[in-house]
């Protein structure tokens, strides 16, 4: 009887453990997959703009700092993504393959160390989208925009400025000074937006606030030289200065290349996956302090026929509610709706036959003090603590061993205490 009732303990704890055990595996399930869900969308494809003139090359950059042993690059074009080179790297050994289409026949190179593409003496059909995949463990992919412009053969020339974003454009005007009748003309894109004019007669100095992507961004010095702060993609594009006075004009094509771009649906899927993972942190700590809240687990050992006192950790409070259980049946031993703090020991009504006349409740903390304790009270004890200034529930289990041994020859019984 004692070994299946040391059993039924030990299989009750068990029980609880692989309970707690899951809860803590679901969690840490639902927080993985909100965390991939988040490195997913941060995986989001990058775009660059690029410009220039024909007969000029172009240069997409891998932004590598070398190609490793298993890296796999490819590079694509057009609405189809039609293959035009793949780099492959296998035991030291780099591989190049080039398309055979006529449209980049001996314009394509490779820079073997980074990937990086070179489109040599362009022409306006090689305008268009350019992908590039990197496979190295997991693939990433960002895509170039490349525009070719005709070039204006009315002008005295046309001059490709390349920066990062974020970095200025300074667009020179050439001219040593300016003459008292000179108009200096800036102006931007096919359709000739005015951008900045300056009449030196006059003095009159007059800049484009009325388009928001050239907003506190332009500065003229006394060259007549425009600067364009803190670039971005938006202001890639064609841009012409005029000299009225002079009858003189040039053309700039400025690319700005993107150093970090993610689309406006990328940035709303991060924000909406650091909500969700923020929101499931939050409900875990939630669900965890207030349902579950604080589960202890305690192992008491004594002898037969000594007193026991098995603590709650926790100072009642007025108003409170507390129960205490026995067994894998959860038989109710003793509670008190509406607790009243007192130094004295509290003598308690039982639902047990089991525990007649031997409990009683502590004051101040709702220990339970079982006196003159025997083998069958060995079990499984749980309380529970509820009140509604209390932040948290306290439930806890205490496993309570009493074990006797064998008769001596003098009549006494030995008793030992479990270790």
């Amino acid at each position: 009887m004692e070994n299946q009732r040391n059993s039924r303990i030990l299989i009750h704890l068990h029980k609880s453990f692989v309970v707690h055990s899951r809860f803590y595996e679901n969690t840490q399930m639902t927080i993985l997959l909100s965390l991939l869900l988040l490195g997913g969308v941060c995986n989001a494809e990058t775009e660059e703009t690029m410009s220039v003139t024909e007969g000029d090359s172009v240069i997409l950059h891998t932004n590598l700092s070398e190609i490793l042993n298993d890296d796999t690059i490819l590079w694509e074009f057009g609405p189809k993504e039609s293959l035009i080179s793949t780099i492959t790297r296998k035991s030291d050994l780099t591989s190049i393959f080039f398309t055979d289409d006529v449209t980049f026949a001996g314009r394509l190179q490779v820079d073997q160390q980074t990937g990086s593409l070179t489109i040599r003496n362009t022409r306006k059909i090689h305008s268009g989208q350019y992908k590039l995949t990197i496979s190295r463990g997991k693939s990433t992919s960002r895509r170039f925009h490349v525009n070719i412009f005709d070039v204006v053969g009315e002008t005295d020339g046309v001059k490709s400025v390349s920066v990062n974003e974020g970095e200025s454009v300074i667009l020179q005007n050439d001219a040593a000074e300016l003459q008292k009748d000179d108009l200096v003309i800036w102006r931007f894109g096919d359709k000739g937006i005015l951008l900045a004019k300056i009449d030196v007669g006059t003095d009159n100095h007059s800049l484009n606030d009325a388009d928001e992507r050239f907003r506190n961004r332009l500065k003229l010095d006394q060259t007549g030289s425009l600067t364009i702060t803190n670039a971005r993609t938006e202001h890639a594009g064609l841009y012409e200065v005029q000299i009225r006075g002079r009858g003189s004009s040039k053309q700039f094509l400025v690319s700005v290349r993107a150093v970090w771009s993610l689309s406006s649906a990328a940035i709303a899927g991060i924000v909406v996956a650091v909500l969700l993972v923020a929101g499931l942190l939050t409900a875990v700590v939630i669900y965890y302090r207030r349902r579950i809240t604080e589960v202890k687990n305690q192992e008491v050992s004594t002898t037969e026929g000594r007193t026991v006192v098995l603590k709650t950790g926790t100072k009642l409070q007025h108003g409170e509610e507390i129960k205490w259980w026995f067994g894998d049946d959860h038989n109710l031993i003793t509670q008190f709706s509406r607790w009243t703090i007192t130094d004295d020991d509290i003598n308690c009504d039982v639902t047990d036959e089991r525990f007649r006349n031997k409990v009683q409740l502590g004051g101040k903390t709702g220990d339970l003090i079982i006196s003159y304790i025997r083998t069958i009270h060995s079990g499984v004890y749980r309380v529970q603590i509820t009140g509604k200034t209390r932040k948290n529930q306290i439930q806890e289990e205490i496993l309570c061993y009493c074990q006797c041994g064998e008769s001596r020859s003098d009549g006494w019984r030995i008793c030992h205490s479990k270790d």
